[in-house]
Order: structure tokens, then C-alpha cells, then sequence
């Protein structure tokens, strides 16, 4: 079974990066329809956004079941290989942003972060983030949604556990 995934990019890229960038959600199974829109930037913005918007949980399962026990290795690989092909003349911080279909929650990823939140990312059960975005907090080492806490919703549960049967 095929995901489907919209890929949006905020950048002036060239057609073969663009190539490069669907070719790496094709890697791992996604049906990708890939558009490109001119940034929109304000002298404060950093970011290098990528944004991808499908339904995470299955996208997730599917990672699990097709990598087993490397899983958070394959994402980390796939995060930072979307990442490092940001346009060459682009001063700006990449970002990976997923978006899931379903509850519009979006987990930010940010080139190198550690193994281990990648670890944690794939044992949480996102249907407990209510506002999101969801964000790994190097100082505190786990996700959080700023939001949620303002919002008096306890921290995302799992961070440290891994519910998936076996692992």
C-alpha cells in the first residue's frame, strides 16, 4: 500500500533538486505530489520549510514494519538527506515539517537531532497532542508541544517508552 503525501517547499529550488527531494519520500514509500511556492519572508525568518502532509500514524507503522529494528535510523537518514538538499545560496535553517491528514498535529524536524528523539518520535501515541507543534527540546531531551502545556494538556505520554509490541 502506497501513502500519499503533499510535499510543499518555501524555497527557489532547481527542477533536479526538487527530483532529488521526491525521490527521497518515493524511497520510503510515499506517493509524493511535490510544489514548490515562492518564500514569503520577512527579514526575521530563518527557516528552510519543507512541509509534507500526510496521515503519520500509518506512515509510521509502515517505517516499522519495513525497517524492524533500525526504524529510527531510516527516518533519521530520510530527515536529514530532505534536509542537506536545501539550495545551495540559502543562508536559512532547514526544516521538515510532517503534517498529519487526520489531526493536522505537525512534528518539526531540524537537521541532527540525536538518535534517541528519533526513538522516542516513533513510540509516541500523537493522538494525545491536542495543539501542537510538536518539537524535540534538546535541552529537556523529549518532545513537547508548547502549546499543549500552555494549554494545561500534560506532556506528549511515551516519550520514553515504546509501545510497539516486541521492541
Amino acid at each position: 500500500m502506497t501513502i500519499a503525501a503533499q510535499v510543499l517547499i518555501a524555497d527557489q529550488i532547481s527542477n533536479d533538486q526538487a527530483a532529488g527531494i521526491a525521490a527521497e519520500f518515493t524511497s520510503i514509500g510515499l506517493a509524493v505530489d511535490l510544489r514548490i511556492v515562492a518564500p514569503k519572508r520577512s527579514f526575521g525568518d530563518v527557516a528552510w520549510l519543507v512541509l509534507a502532509a500526510l496521515p503519520l500514524q500509518p506512515f509510521i507503522s509502515r517505517l516499522a514494519e519495513d525497517a524492524a529494528d533500525d526504524v529510527h535510523d531510516r527516518l533519521k537518514t530520510f530527515v536529514n538527506r530532505v534536509l542537506h538538499r536545501q539550495s545551495a545560496g540559502s543562508q536559512s535553517k532547514p526544516i521538515l515539517v510532517l503534517q498529519d491528514t487526520l489531526s493536522g498535529v505537525r512534528v518539526v524536524l531540524e537537521p541532527d537531532l540525536p538518535a534517541d528523539s528519533y526513538r522516542q518520535l516513533l513510540s509516541l501515541d500523537l493522538t494525545t497532542i491536542r495543539h501542537g507543534p510538536l518539537h524535540y527540546d534538546m535541552h529537556r531531551r523529549r518532545w513537547r508541544s508548547e502549546l499543549d502545556e500552555e494549554h494545561g494538556t500534560p506532556p506528549a505520554p511515551g516519550a520514553h517508552t515504546d509501545r510497539r509490541a516486541g521492541r
